[in-house]
């Protein structure tokens, strides 16, 4: 009867292989996600340093825009009307020319100068028009 074990002996020992059993394999597992984000590193070092040779080899006028002298003068026009409309009200004069300059931009960037999307107001209803017309402005003060 030397081969009887007690039960709470058996219990600590089943505890004791299956812990050592468990932090084995967490062991193994963690060395196995810290090779694969070592080669992750590997690899994205390798990507940092040909992005900066490339930055390095390339010209500086292959990065920079090119600005004409025409987009570069309506550039600078329409940031001095901006820097008026701030301060106070624009006159019809200045106005007039906010919209030649900008028209003139979007024809040096071969941009559209016309506006695509408008709604048609043809097609509204006489009643409705009759409505908007007598009501009366709400203020807000």
């Amino acid at each position: 009867m030397n081969n009887i074990i007690d039960i709470a002996d058996l219990r600590a020992e089943f505890l004791e292989k299956t812990k050592l059993k468990d932090t084995k394999e967490f062991a193994e597992k963690q060395m196995q996600i810290i090779f694969e984000i070592s080669k992750q590193n590997e690899a994205l070092r390798d990507k940092i340093d040909h992005l900066e040779k490339l930055l390095l080899n390339n010209k500086p006028s292959t990065i920079t825009m090119q600005l004409s002298a025409e987009e570069v003068i309506c550039m600078e026009q329409i940031e001095m009307l901006q820097r008026k409309s701030g301060g106070r009200e624009l006159s019809l004069d200045e106005v007039k020319r906010l919209d030649l300059l900008i028209k003139n931009l979007r024809l040096i960037r071969e941009e559209s100068t016309q506006v695509i999307n408008t709604s048609s107001y043809s097609n509204v209803q006489e009643d409705m028009l009759v409505a908007i017309a007598t009501s009366k402005p709400s203020t807000t003060e």
